[in-house]
């Protein structure tokens, strides 16, 4: 991958939710301590526990975010798009990874040491405020997939997954259809609800027999977004 000029550099940070808000000069100089790094698919960025005190920037491609246990049971938390930052955590507190990072995809990242950032965040009242609401949003979704997990039956918490990937990145066809580019394979579903691959195909089968989505062309398209929301809100089992 060629490396991403300056001009590059700083606007890709003016459209990045988090330093948008920033003061176009801080930004500027933000910009210049930006390093730069490239991943090829399934290269590992860090992992749990890993030392670093840097913040990261997906400047193209994609980065997933997950947990491993000693069994080697996998959990996906989250498939971060261009413009997304992760992180966090330990450009704040100096501590290790709290999560394994894999490239999902070739992906190229900037990133941004503890020591250029914490004067912006000291000097800075938004900043601060940016980066709490970031953290929180973070937190929830957290907290959302964990009650999915432990709560929810497997039906509400696919749903649930794929109302919010359409909502994201699907497209309304007529007779209120929606159109889900699906480049998410069963396994990367699963992991993100917390189910095994073969429970994910058995679900989507039944809706497919039941008239409530059908696959076109590598994507998926949701007939019936009322139906597939009534079973997202269905409950506990």
């Amino acid at each position: 991958m060629a490396s991403v000029p300056p001009a590059e550099k700083r606007r890709l940070l003016s459209e990045t939710p988090f330093f948008a808000a920033f003061p176009p000069s801080q930004r500027d100089a933000l910009a210049a301590r930006l390093t730069e790094r490239s991943h090829e698919d399934g290269d590992t960025i860090f992992l749990r526990g890993d030392e670093s005190t840097s913040l990261m920037i997906v400047a193209s491609g994609r980065v997933a975010l997950r947990l491993t246990s000693p069994q080697g049971r996998e959990i996906l938390l989250a498939i971060l798009e261009p413009g997304e930052i992760f992180g966090e955590m330990s450009l704040l507190d100096g501590r290790g990874r709290s999560a394994d990072a894999v490239a999902f995809g070739p992906c190229r990242l900037l990133s941004l040491e503890r020591r250029d950032m914490l004067p912006v965040l000291q000097d800075s009242p938004e900043a601060c405020i940016r980066l709490l609401e970031l953290l929180s949003t973070r937190l929830r979704r957290t907290s959302d997939q964990l009650e999915g997990v432990a709560l929810l039956t497997l039906p509400s918490r696919l749903a649930r997954l794929l109302l919010t990937l359409s909502e994201a990145r699907g497209s309304r066809g007529t007779g209120g259809e929606v159109l889900l580019p699906l480049d998410l394979s069963q396994r990367d579903l699963g992991q993100l609800i917390g189910a095994s691959r073969e429970k994910v195909n058995l679900q989507l089968g039944r809706w497919s027999a039941e008239g409530l989505l059908r696959r076109q062309d590598g994507a998926l398209v949701i007939c019936d977004t009322d139906a597939l929301a009534d079973i997202a809100d269905a409950g506990v089992p």
